[in-house]
Order: C-alpha cells, then structure tokens, then sequence
C-alpha cells in the first residue's frame, strides 16, 4: 500500500479514537470521522465502507498504542529496577498509571467505549477482550515481577481496582488516581 493511503488510514483510526473519547460510540459516523481527520466527505468510507470495519480496525489501532505504550513502561520498569531497585521501580509504576489517567485519557475512555460496545454488539464481538488483554498485560508484567514469579497472583483484581479508579477519574466522578492509591492496591493485593 502506497504511503499516502496508509498514513490516511491512520489518521482515520486516530480520529476514530478521539471521536470515541469526546462523542462516544453514537458519535462515530463516517461524516464526522472525516471532519475531526481534516479528510474529504467519503474518505472514511472508502476505507471502511461499514461503521463496524471502522470501529474493528479502530480496535486494532487502539490495541497498539496500547501495546506500545506497555512496552514502554516496561522499558522504564525495568531501567529502573536496576538502577534504584524493586521498591523504587513500584513507585515508578505507580507514578506511571497515575499519570496515565491524564495523559492518555482519550486512549482509555476510547477503550471503555468499545469494550462497553463489544459486550453488547455481535459484530464487535472479541474487541473487548482484545482491548482488555492489551491495557492488562503491563499489569501482569509488573505484579509477576514483583511478586517474584508467583502463579497465584491476582491480575484481574489488581486491573479491576486500576480501571476501576481510572474511570471514576476519566468521568468526572472521583480524585486522580494517586501514587499513594496505586502502590497500596499493589501492597494488599501482593
């Protein structure tokens, strides 16, 4: 595929995922994937002729930035374990999801959306699960490593309490979620 369709096909899916964040589900239509792209009318649809393909391939592009943004901050984990220890690399991870409530807002409300829609859509069928193993995997990275490899470790849990915190956060409904928070779920769940 030539550059120019590719580098279009990402400005879709980013615009997709931003529509998603600010308008919700109802507020993805091809018209208004192209005007938050800067596209001309039809040019979503010429890609995605179905609102479904659109949201699909969206759920793919959200599920590696996510992925992305995991291996970095196993990259930053791990750096940090070995220059100032497990206690100093906790905190890090702690200051890292804290700070994700704000900086990648748009990424997890876009998330929640399509999980949100997945359970209750046959053709978006998979997209929360895909969604769920992407954003959890950093979380089971760190929890094994911390806890020394234990195999009894509760990953969902200690996800539940984060996405939990996070969304109350993303709403408008509770606190940013604070080092302080973060490293105690760690504690009482290890």
């Amino acid at each position: 595929m030539p550059q120019d369709k590719a580098n279009r096909k990402e400005i879709i899916l980013d615009s997709v995922i931003d529509l998603l964040a600010t308008r919700g589900l109802e507020g993805v239509t091809h018209r208004a994937v192209d005007e938050a792209a800067g596209l001309p009318p039809g040019s979503s649809s010429y890609y995605f002729p179905k609102k479904a393909a659109l949201l699909l391939a969206a759920a793919g592009q959200l599920a590696d930035l996510l992925e992305k943004d995991c291996e970095d901050m196993q990259v930053g984990f791990a750096e940090t374990v070995a220059r100032a220890g497990m206690a100093a690399a906790v905190d890090y991870v702690a200051d890292e999801l804290a700070t994700y409530a704000d900086t990648a807002r748009n990424l997890f409300l876009a998330r929640m959306e399509l999980t949100m829609a997945s359970a209750r859509r046959e053709d978006l069928a998979g997209v929360g699960a895909q969604l769920t193993a992407a954003a959890r995997r950093p979380i089971a990275f760190f929890l094994k490593l911390i806890s020394e490899g234990r195999a009894d470790v509760p990953v969902d849990a200690f996800a539940g309490f984060i996405d939990g915190m996070t969304l109350m956060y993303a709403t408008g409904q509770g606190p940013k979620p604070t080092r302080e928070q973060v490293a105690a779920v760690f504690g009482s769940i290890l």
